[in-house]
């Protein structure tokens, strides 16, 4: 190997690199910088450029000249996987990583390699979208196989052996499902499910697709208690025809958590063209004993008391384990447990209410909602959080606003109550529906929002961070719409709210060196560590969040923010599935540390231990930065901000 710089002048390579993809995409200044901190190096044919299992020299290699072949070691014997040629380069995935060379590269005939440094790479994939875009998509894959590898290598014991939650929707469904055509008479419809012993029929077109549902609620509720019943009604006409439905090979896990979201018990299963393959009911997954969830969704329901509704948790903490044994996805977890946690709150309204009256106050006195904010207005939760809720309620006439306000907060200081009691803490903040900045009748949460957008300062980004990803939990709905509707228009007129917004997060970097180590603490109870929720995933948040409000994009959950983005081609599919692997994967990382420190009997901190990760870990997790890095960076571009 030899240094073949005086070969190339900057000249020479600045007009060869923009014959090259994806270095076309750069601008002549970043590729000036690319090339200031580059070398060219010739290795004459037969010698190797790396080794299999030599450690990583963090550097892109691009062949000016000459040929290079990827060497396998495969046990005694040797073997080509790969043939690079100019303009081709070689490195990439162990480029961002300290994993060693899988293959050995060997000069193939005489080797002329430009060297780019990591550093230079990064700088590259900042200042350009399509530079970055054309290795996002094998780091994505690269992401989502590593992180397949870590859950099963990290894998605890079963709690429920019995209760495969993973196990297929086609090993639960019932394949021979009753059918009728749109045409028939409803009293012949009846007649099959009667003498078929089942709770549903199918109504399926000619082409075998199904159309539309009939259950006994439907018969009874449109036939019998109808305002004249007919027996002459058609099975279109009394059909619901929004079916829900799934694919063999999903997770019996994802019908659960349908027909808890959707209050159904129902789910048709279809194949890729849309052909009726089964059915799956409640009493299918109760009788292959996947009733765990469902067993947590009827305590709730049934329980009238604080005290026996706060027992509840303890269920939903096995279940969540549970899942996490069975290698669910942590978006997975944090989907079921949210809506576990959202019919908790809505029971704990309800018994509210009923304790207002029974303390004289009376029945609310106009309609209001209840809304929660944070990571649980994400549907993100895990672990019971601090609380982050409000109360919107319907304006006051005049002479009342006194009364409705003392009413509404003591509603909320008993909810807040209870929900601490259930485990959620009480916000260090405030920023409960006990407090009167957070507890309001709807024209004054307009009123705040505006003035949050006035008036730019470090104590309204904080309110704006923690308000704008709020969700209707229980109540009026409109209320909710009115005030989504408001804030969504609001914010998307305002460029300098947002850019303020980017600016606040842009000010703390992702914790890695520009030489791809990680940043931790040095000293003290949180040395070797890293904050996964303040030092990482918030960058995250803020990041998608940005986006979504510039579009006008409703959905609080990062990842339905996400697929939206996805859609609407702001984020490039290759980008959109590289920010979902790196997010689902620090997800995993927080959720799976918690779990170990409640193990020990330590209140979990989102704190990540370095050195009880295995050498993938690490990999995975130091990838998963390096995209929280370039979110950043494209937050930085989009909105033009300043990167700190």
């Amino acid at each position: 190997m030899t240094s073949a710089a005086n070969k190339y002048t900057r000249q020479d390579l600045q007009a060869l690199l923009k014959t090259i993809v994806p270095f076309n995409f750069l601008n002549d200044r970043v590729l000036e910088r690319v090339i200031s901190g580059a070398v060219t190096v010739h290795y004459p044919a037969g010698s190797y450029v790396f080794r299999q299992g030599e450690p990583s020299k963090k550097t892109l290699f691009l062949i000016l000249k000459g040929r290079a072949k990827a060497v396998a070691a495969l046990g005694s014997e040797e073997a080509v996987t790969a043939v690079r040629t100019r303009g081709d380069f070689f490195g990439v995935t162990v480029l961002l990583s300290d994993e060693p060379y899988p293959v050995s590269m060997l000069a193939d005939e005489d080797l002329t390699c430009l060297l780019i440094k990591r550093q230079s790479f990064q700088e590259a994939a900042g200042s350009s979208d399509e530079f970055a875009a054309y290795f996002t998509k094998d780091l994505a894959s690269r992401l989502k196989d590593l992180y397949k590898t870590i859950a099963s290598e990290r894998q605890t014991t079963r709690l429920f052996e019995q209760n495969t939650l993973r196990q297929r929707i086609k090993d639960v469904a019932v394949k021979k499902v009753v059918t009728c055509l749109p045409m028939d008479n409803i009293c012949d419809v009846a007649k099959k499910m009667h003498d078929a012993g089942v709770s549903s029929v199918l109504v399926k077109g000619f082409n075998n697709k199904p159309t539309g549902i009939i259950t006994e609620k439907d018969i009874v509720g449109k036939v019998l208690c109808a305002g004249e019943p007919s027996l002459e009604l058609k099975a279109h006409q009394v059909m619901t025809s929004n079916l829900i439905t799934l694919r063999p090979d999903d997770f019996s896990y994802t019908a659960l958590l349908l027909m808890m979201k959707n209050k159904i018990k129902h789910i048709v299963v279809t194949d890729e063209h849309e052909i009726l393959r089964g059915i799956v009911t409640v009493k299918d997954l109760v009788l292959s004993g996947k009733s765990g969830a469902l067993s947590v969704v009827k305590q709730i329901e049934y329980q009238d008391s604080f005290a026996d509704l706060a027992q509840t948790i303890n269920e939903i903490d096995r279940l969540k384990q549970a899942l996490l044994n069975e290698r669910a996805y942590a978006s997975e977890i944090c989907a079921l447990t949210s809506e576990l946690y959202d019919r908790i709150t809505r029971k704990l309204i309800n018994l509210a209410e009923k304790e207002m009256i029974e303390r004289g106050l009376g029945p609310p006195p106009a309609p209001y909602c209840f809304i929660n904010m944070g990571s649980a207005g994400r549907k993100e939760q895990f672990l019971r959080t601090d609380q982050d809720n409000g109360i919107i309620y319907a304006d006051p006439p005049k002479g009342s606003r006194d009364s409705y306000s003392s009413y509404f907060l003591a509603l909320g200081q008993i909810i807040v109550r209870e929900l601490e009691k259930c485990g959620f803490r009480l916000c260090r903040g405030e920023v409960m529906a006990n407090n009167p900045d957070w507890c309001r009748p709807l024209p004054a949460w307009k009123n705040s929002l505006e003035s949050w957008v006035e008036k730019l300062d470090p104590d309204h980004i904080r309110s704006m961070t923690i308000f704008l990803d709020f969700r209707y939990i229980s109540g009026d709905e409109e209320l909710y719409k009115n005030l989504k509707d408001f804030t969504t228009r609001l914010f998307k007129a305002s460029k300098p709210a947002l850019l303020f917004m980017a600016e606040d997060d842009l000010r703390h970097r992702v914790p890695l060196t520009m030489f791809g180590g990680f940043i931790t603490e040095k000293t003290g109870k949180q040395c070797r560590k890293i904050d996964l929720k303040r030092s990482v995933m918030v960058h995250m948040v803020d990041g998608l969040r940005l986006f979504a409000l510039r579009e006008g994009i409703r959905e609080t959950n990062s990842f339905e923010r996400l697929h939206r983005l996805k859609e609407r081609n702001i984020f490039n599919p290759d980008d959109a599935e590289y920010i979902e692997a790196a997010y689902e994967s620090l997800m995993m990382f927080r959720i799976r540390s918690a779990l170990d420190q409640i193990k020990l009997g330590q209140e979990p901190d989102n704190h990540i231990n370095l050195d009880q990760l295995s050498k993938k870990e690490k990999q995975l997790l130091k990838e998963s930065l390096l995209m929280v890095n370039r979110l950043q960076s494209l937050t930085a571009y989009t909105f033009h901000a300043r990167k700190a």
